[in-house]
């Protein structure tokens, strides 16, 4: 019997060719939208325009937008728009939460075609493993952005929250060559590190050939239209697009892990410092292009390809307090808020290097025989996360150190300092290389690729069951993904007997002067020691490694139409999911072995979209929609480990669930839209989400059945679906560019946006909570309030913004009861660009981001225990950009 997935490819395939191979003559019929994707255009203007006509509920951002900000990527760009908050790691945004949902459980495309995440085991709030990583696309790699609030029949079923389309630069409208590009430089003063530095190229043109040889369009000279199937005399069109944005990132960052030895914690008493300095150099790539063959009015076909990602080396140094609980953690007679204790120093570098790139590639096209408008693509993309090497070493000092400290009178500056005691008559200096002697060296690698190949054909054909505007669109599509995740580990190595002095540099002085970073391990002495080992040998890590095979068919229809000032939309999607899971299992006093877990489920997808236009600029709209989210990569696997030694008498058992069911959600939203000329708008949404079987989390105390100890007690941590879940909120949009003032006034213009989320769920049940309780709270990722607002000129080619966000705390990661939970704090951030045309193909710029350096802090429990605190300081960068 012939595989679904073999026939899947060959159907899709065969459908494909001969919608390319057919071909008809041109007809009058009236002209009808028809694609797969909806796509973001260049201009501000253009861009509301597309979001007012809209079936559905969208929110779009033009590339002339984005270049209005000083972001490096996708990811903060995205910050801009109503609805999203923006999670951000090393200084940059990396994942984006839509309307309070977390990033696992939203959807990503690029040019239509679905957008994979590079690192399964990345630093999302909720862990679940599918979050794209839009931090690698640089800004420059995309033309525009739209996200999704309410899906239509003809989008992907996955994206509670929503979905992100990122839309590549395309050369269907090209009507004149061009070639663009900017030149830029900067400086980030922390650790004096220059940079960034910014490169962008983009050029085409549309072309074709005559009785004279090369005919390019918009070189002044009109071309009649052709006889024949190619009737178009400038049929070809490219557009090549390439960026390369480096940095070389500082982080200041402290951090510590709490003794919390009761439930909830009754103190501040520390197990561990660390003093982390952090050296990055991010190399951010981005290159592609699209080729378009319009032959004439009624058919048009196209090929892209694009590519994304970065290269990132970083060299970590720390200075650790160890076992700070190993002493009496007893109070200060000197500080009443302050401890005694006893401390192991010790100095630990990571030194590595890891590549992300996501890569896209499709081929389509678009037909009208008669009424009828058919579109297809065939597509491929593909994740890859790569880390080329990990090296680690551990330099441990004297035990029993004795040390004060209080994180008391200033959480989040707390005071340290080493003291002496009856064996310690001279304080420990930690800034003394010959103090510590190197313990341990490691390394380690990983290749993670996530692959996909999809197919996807729609037809729109005028039904009138109503009237003339009634439209019938239909389509099928088949995604067949494969991932892989393998990290690798290095055993053999032995650490030769030396000192720290051999191997490091001086000492440096952080975190704004206020502590020391201990010596600088030389990383490079490091590698030499590891590459001069024989006898190392190498292994796949079970823990880590994981497989997946899911594959997604899809079916659905939807119906529009029109009736006076009213516009209808409705239809369903059908969805397909088969899937198979495989990880490493560990059985008692056994090693590893592989295991495999099979899904089937099919789920409907039904939406009801209804707009009413009060006038040509003011709209309402009343929708029902519904979505997916499939269980995360790190949640569903297989993967199990059990400890019979750290609490004797009971058995610990830490697993994926295989049987998670996929989150589904009804959606419900109100919107009043009230459009402005010069790209304005006034804008009030309501949105109600209600989640069934939502995913989080759980510990199982006294279970007796649990495979792996069967008929023993056992505490199991998993994740177990919850039964319902919610997310509701209110958005909030303004811009508005004051062209009523007098010159020179009428540059002045004001852009918000505000989004008030209240989300639940039951985090813990009486039995499974610290403090033997139910307690509830807002979902991972929910921000209750996020806002931007941005105060603007733009006239007389000068264009100043100074810009303002701000995110409220949210949970990160529970902790197994309330008072232990991981939350993101909340920030406030603001950045100014700026810039002048000099000429109408040339103009200079500066941007300065992050003026009020604002660290990227998180908490347990409550603010005033934060468990990491990072700076990064402002960056600025200057450069020209240029039109030809």
């Amino acid at each position: 019997m012939m595989p679904t997935r073999f026939r899947a490819v060959l159907l899709g395939s065969s459908a494909i060719l001969i919608a390319t191979a057919a071909h008809a003559a041109a007809t009058d019929a009236n002209e009808m939208v028809s694609g797969i994707v909806v796509t973001a255009p260049r201009e501000e203007n253009v861009a509301r325009q597309r979001q007012q006509e809209a079936p559905n509920l969208i929110d779009v951002q033009s590339a002339e937008t984005i270049l209005k900000y000083p972001d490096f990527n996708a990811a903060e760009a995205l910050g801009r728009m109503p609805g999203i908050s923006l999670s951000t790691d090393t200084g940059e945004g990396r994942f984006v939460n839509i309307r309070g949902i977390d990033a696992n459980l939203n959807g990503a495309t690029y040019g239509g075609v679905v957008l994979l995440n590079t690192n399964a085991g990345g630093t999302a709030a909720g862990g679940g493993g599918r979050a794209v990583e839009f931090d690698t696309l640089p800004t420059g790699a995309i033309d525009g952005i739209v996200v999704t609030k309410t899906r239509l029949p003809e989008q992907e079923g996955e994206g509670l929250g929503g979905t992100v389309e990122l839309t590549p630069r395309s050369a269907a409208n090209l009507s004149r060559p061009f070639l663009e590009g900017t030149l830029g430089w900067g400086y980030e003063p922390l650790h004096s590190h220059t940079g960034p530095t910014n490169v962008e190229l983009a050029g085409g043109a549309r072309f074709g050939f005559g009785d004279h040889g090369l005919i390019i369009d918009g070189d002044g000279q009109d071309q009649p239209v052709r006889a024949g199937w190619i009737s178009n005399p400038t049929p070809f069109s490219f557009v090549l697009n390439a960026s390369r944005k480096d940095d070389r990132r500082a982080v200041d960052d402290l951090e510590v892990s709490y003794v919390d030895a009761n439930t909830p914690p009754t103190d501040t008493s520390a197990h561990q410092y660390d003093f982390r300095r952090y050296d990055y150099n991010r190399r951010r790539f981005g290159y592609g292009g699209e080729f378009d063959f319009q032959p004439n009015d009624d058919h048009s076909y196209y090929a892209r390809a694009s590519i994304a990602g970065y290269i990132e080396a970083v060299h970590k140094n720390f200075l650790l307090l160890k076992s700070l609980d190993g002493g009496a953690n007893a109070p200060n007679p000197a500080d009443p808020k302050g401890f005694v204790t006893t401390t192991q120093p010790a100095i630990t570098l990571t030194d590595e290097q890891e590549t992300h790139r996501n890569q896209v590639y499709a081929i389509g096209g678009k037909d009208r025989f008669g009424d009828v408008v058919i579109d297809y693509r065939a597509s491929y993309s593909r994740a890859t996360f790569a880390v080329g090497y990990n090296f680690g070493a551990t330099f441990n000092g004297p035990s029993g150190i004795p040390v004060s400290y209080n994180n008391v009178s200033n959480v989040d500056f707390p005071s340290f300092a080493f003291i002496t005691d009856a064996t310690h008559p001279t304080a420990f200096n930690p800034n003394d290389a010959t103090q510590y002697k190197l313990a341990k060296i490691s390394n380690s690698s990983e290749f993670d690729v996530d692959r996909e190949t999809a197919y996807a054909v729609n037809a729109l054909t005028p039904v009138h069951l109503i009237n003339d505007s009634d439209r019938l669109k239909v389509g099928f599509e088949a995604r067949l993904r494969d991932k892989t995740v393998d990290p690798i580990v290095f055993s053999g190595v032995t650490a030769p007997s030396i000192l720290l002095s051999t191997v490091s540099g001086p000492a440096n002085t952080y975190y704004d002067g206020h502590y020391t970073n201990g010596p600088f391990i030389d990383r490079y002495a490091i590698r030499a020691i590891y590459n001069s080992e024989t006898g190392i040998t190498s292994a796949t890590n079970p823990n880590g490694f994981f497989q997946a095979r899911e594959d997604i068919y899809a079916g659905y229809g939807q119906y529009t139409t029109d009736i006076d000032a009213w516009s209808f939309l409705v239809g369903a999607r059908v969805e397909k999911t088969q899937a198979r899971y495989t990880a490493f299992v560990q059985t008692n006093n056994n090693a590893p072995v592989l295991s495999s877990t099979k899904a089937d489920y099919t789920d409907v997808f039904p939406t009801a979209q209804v707009k009413y236009t009060f006038a040509p600029n003011l709209i309402a709209r009343a929708i029902y929609s519904t979505g997916i989210g499939r269980p995360g990569f790190e949640q569903n696997k297989a993967t199990a480990s059990i400890n019979t030694t750290n609490d004797p008498g009971t058995v610990l058992i830490s697993r994926g669930n295989p049987n998670l069911k996929p989150t589904t959600g009804n959606n419900f939203d109100l919107s009043l839209e009230y459009y402005m000329g010069n790209g304005g708008i006034v804008q009030v949404g309501l949105f109600d989400k209600q989640f069934d079987n939502y995913i989080a989390p759980r510990v199982q105390h006294g279970i007796t059945t649990d495979p792996l100890a069967l008929g023993q007690l056992a505490n199991v941590t998993t994740f177990l679906n919850l039964s319902s879940a919610y997310a509701r909120g209110a958005e909030f949009a303004y811009h508005q560019k004051f062209v009523f003032l007098p010159q020179p006034f009428d540059g002045f213009g004001l852009d918000a946006n505000l989004t008030l989320v209240d989300s639940r769920i039951q985090e813990y049940d009486a039995a499974t909570s610290g403090s033997g309780t139910a307690q509830f709270g807002l979902l991972p990722g929910t921000s209750k309030i996020t806002w931007n607002l941005a105060g603007f000129y733009e006239a007389h080619g000068l264009q100043v913004r100074l810009s303002s966000q701000y995110v409220s705390h949210s949970l990160f990661g529970l902790g197994g009861d309330k008072s232990l939970d991981v939350l993101q704090d909340s920030r406030l951030t603001m950045d100014l660009t700026s810039s002048y045309q000099i000429d109408p193909r040339l103009s200079v710029y500066f941007n300065a981001k992050n003026l009020l350096d604002t660290p990227l802090r998180y908490y347990e429990g409550s603010p005033n225990r934060p468990i990491q605190r990072e700076f990064y300081d402002v960056t600025y960068e200057a450069g020209v950009r240029f039109k030809l």
